[in-house]
């Protein structure tokens, strides 16, 4: 008995010296991975996800593939998406031929083809003028787009539909971006330029604890009062109610903004633009709502670096 006991002991003992080996192994190959991810990450720091290689190379392959799918949320507080986007040194002036003409801001948008419409439909309005489109039309456009490979498919349309000149969008995060790029474009001129803004359709992040995802933001709506003139207009819409009030509510509750519509019981009931998202085509060819609102920027002068006034400061 005692015999048997012992090897039974030496054999619990062995087993136990080759996974001590074994755990040893394993950790001797894991710290080179873990080292050189970090080099990696530390010689690539100028590289965001909006000029990302990889992002390139992914948006080459669906093309291939005939495969425009993206994935549909992203979470604009993760950490790779606190960075600012790169712009060229000489942009807007290496992009839209006229840079000083009043801007149509579309936030959030995606593949790109609301603005490609809209750059149509006035393209069309102005068919009898013989200046040239740069010319002939009343704004530039900008679309901003937080998810990388969205914003480079819809970067590389403009040509292919015509638009090089008038129509621009960038990668980035609106929350964290808006402000540089907006000083930009402002930067040839000594008014205020950005006329009409657009929001349509925004991730809705339904959790109460991802509410503070949302893009608009009294930041946001701060930092668009600020390149704003008074009378230009803010155009919201939603399929979901409460998105589209929270939204507006925010607006609202800026001392610079004035909306349309008295009550927020209300809602627009057409497209005042006449020219519908793809998204909003999908929801009413279902007979579903849509809930649309305007804000008028008014004549309250922007205070610079604080982004809580709201109407009650006012008084």
């Amino acid at each position: 008995m005692n015999h048997r006991f012992a090897l039974i002991i030496m054999a619990f003992i062995c087993s136990l010296r080759r996974a001590s080996a074994f755990t040893a192994a394993l950790l001797e190959r894991e710290v080179p991975r873990k080292v050189s991810s970090v080099l990696y990450l530390s010689s690539e720091a100028q590289v965001t996800p909006w000029n990302s290689p990889v992002v390139s190379e992914r948006v080459a392959n669906r093309r291939r593939n005939n495969n425009a799918r993206f994935r549909q949320h992203v979470n604009p507080l993760a950490r790779q998406y606190q960075q600012p986007t790169v712009l060229t040194d000489s942009w807007p002036q290496d992009t839209f031929t006229i840079c000083k003409k009043p801007l149509h801001l579309d936030i959030g948008c995606g593949k790109g083809g609301f603005l490609l419409d809209m750059v149509k439909k006035t393209a069309e309005e102005c068919a009898s003028s013989e200046l040239s489109m740069a010319d002939a039309l009343p704004y530039n456009y900008l679309g901003l787009e937080i998810r990388p490979g969205v914003a480079l498919m819809a970067k590389e349309r403009i040509p292919v539909h015509g638009a090089v000149g008038v129509l621009d969008y960038v990668g980035c995060n609106a929350n964290v971006d808006l402000d540089r790029i907006m000083d930009r474009y402002h930067s040839q001129s000594n008014r205020l330029l950005l006329d009409r803004v657009s929001i349509q359709f925004p991730d809705p992040h339904f959790k109460s604890q991802h509410a503070k995802r949302r893009v608009v933001t009294p930041a946001l709506v701060s930092t668009l009062a600020k390149y704003m003139p008074e009378d230009s207009h803010v155009f919201l819409q939603s399929d979901i109610q409460s998105v589209l009030d929270d939204m507006r509510l925010r607006f609202r509750e800026s001392a610079y903004f004035k909306d349309t519509i008295e009550s927020v019981e209300q809602y627009l009931e057409e497209n005042p633009w006449g020219v519908p998202t793809e998204r909003e085509v999908s929801v009413l060819k279902k007979e579903m709502p849509v809930y649309r609102a305007i804000l008028i920027r008014n004549g309250v002068t922007h205070v610079a670096g604080n982004n809580e006034i709201s109407v009650l400061d006012q008084d």
